[in-house]
């Protein structure tokens, strides 16, 4: 398992943010972390030793753990990423989100209906934010929600049918 953060900060974007871990650890150390700043393992997954081989080992990789992915100040720098995630098939890339309606957005060109080796997660704390998060899930095939979205609704709330 590996951790790759190519940048670190974000902003506060719901309730659920309110005991975030990176804030209260940037605290401790006297970090802003509503700065958002490209960090220097930036190119991390695609670094190589002298003998060729990745510095990162193939496997799981947490992606941005110090920051959300989705967050609108990293946009400039998420399209270099995604080249990066699409060099390394060996690696399994899984961030969390907040901000899942900035998702589509957020796509690269070639995603079609995903990347085999990406996992998104939605963290959301409590009703009031899973019912827009959810409903309002993007899908690459356009339809709301994605299966995955759905799964998890289903599993912990009640679908709009059943609050008509």
């Amino acid at each position: 398992m590996a951790r790759w953060d190519p940048w670190h900060g974000c902003k506060k974007y719901s309730e659920g943010c309110l005991h975030c871990y990176i804030y209260k650890g940037d605290q401790k150390r006297g970090v802003d972390t509503s700065q958002i700043v490209r960090t220097r393992d930036f190119y991390k997954p695609v670094e190589r030793l002298k003998n060729g081989n990745y510095k990162m080992k193939p496997g799981l990789v947490y992606l941005a753990f110090s920051t959300d992915f989705l967050v609108e100040e990293a946009d400039g720098w998420r399209d270099e990423c995604w080249d990066m995630i699409r060099q390394r098939q060996d690696c399994r890339f899984l961030f969390l989100t907040k901000r899942i309606e900035r998702f589509a957005g957020c796509l690269p060109a070639d995603w079609g209906t995903g990347y085999e080796n990406v996992v998104v997660c939605c963290t959301v704390e409590n009703q009031k934010n899973a019912s827009p998060s959810f409903w309002n899930c993007p899908s690459a095939t356009g339809s709301s929600p994605p299966s995955r979205c759905w799964r998890i609704w289903t599993s912990s709330a009640t679908s709009p049918a059943s609050r008509a």
